[in-house]
């Protein structure tokens, strides 16, 4: 049935990307007492045993808070998270070197970070794939969406000074190990968004993911970076189950050719 066939080529970055422990919850979750990874579901293993799976959430604001850091040290005005120029007292709220974001595309002079990652005005041209993760205690492979990492919860009990009355009592699941994260582009990408895109990358183990990067966890070391053609097909067998193949190329060259496009060399 090949007339029936898909085929769709994108490009795409795959990042290897290792934590000795981080946690990536923003509090207790309502209504309990453990600062959980958002539960989607259960996963099979071995011998029918379940393990829960989770999503790895801030890994688009950890690239964002990269893109920022890296553009301001190096003297290149870009949008900031926020939309708001000012408090509720008149006081400024962004820092030098920013603009609100989605500022610079009214203004007709649309900044690289905004041209990637876009806001509510433009779609980013960059889709970040779910990390999805189960705890490696499930063993088996039947679920090839979903990644084993090491997952664990801290209880945390603390006391109020010379009581014995909790004034903390909780839990904080953090996960630990390697992971790969892909991020399809949209639209084609020039040479030097790409060549931004791979220095915030590059830049963003020194900012941390987390809610818990002053306590040490959050710590993220990119093992890898590769930019690949992806191109995917799709089928029906005879039983009408649908049948999908994906054929990968790598693109070093134009990863090479990205690195030395951004930032732009001045001439004198």
């Amino acid at each position: 049935m090949e007339e029936f066939q898909v085929k769709r080529t994108i490009k795409r970055l795959e990042i290897s990307i290792q934590t000795p422990i981080a946690k990536t919850g923003n509090g207790a979750v309502a209504g309990g007492k453990v600062n959980n990874l958002m539960l989607i579901g259960t996963t099979k293993g071995e011998k029918g045993k379940e393990g829960k799976k989770y999503v790895v959430k801030g890994l688009r604001g950890w690239l964002n808070h990269a893109m920022m850091a890296l553009a301001k040290e190096m003297g290149v005005e870009v949008c900031h998270t926020s939309e708001k120029t000012e408090s509720q007292k008149g006081e400024p709220l962004l820092p030098e070197g920013f603009h609100a974001a989605g500022k610079c595309l009214e203004n007709g002079e649309e900044c690289i970070k905004h041209r990637l990652m876009g806001s509510f005005g433009k779609q980013s041209k960059l889709k970040f794939e779910p990390v999805v993760i189960t705890s490696k205690a499930c063993k088996g492979k039947e679920d090839e969406e979903v990644q084993q990492m090491h997952i664990a919860t801290e209880v945390r009990n603390a006391l109020a000074f010379h009581t014995k009355k909790a004034i903390q009592d909780f839990g904080e699941r953090y996960f630990a190990g390697t992971f790969t994260l892909r991020i399809e582009f949209r639209t084609k990408l020039e040479a030097e968004e790409l060549g931004f895109l791979l220095k915030s990358l590059l830049y963003a183990p020194e900012i941390g993911l987390g809610a818990a990067v002053n306590n040490g966890a959050g710590k993220m070391k990119i093992l890898k970076v590769a930019l690949q053609e992806v191109v995917r097909e799709r089928t029906f067998d005879q039983k009408g189950r649908v049948v999908e193949r994906e054929r990968v190329r790598n693109l070093w060259k134009e990863m090479q050719e990205g690195l030395k496009a951004w930032p732009k060399k001045v001439s004198a």
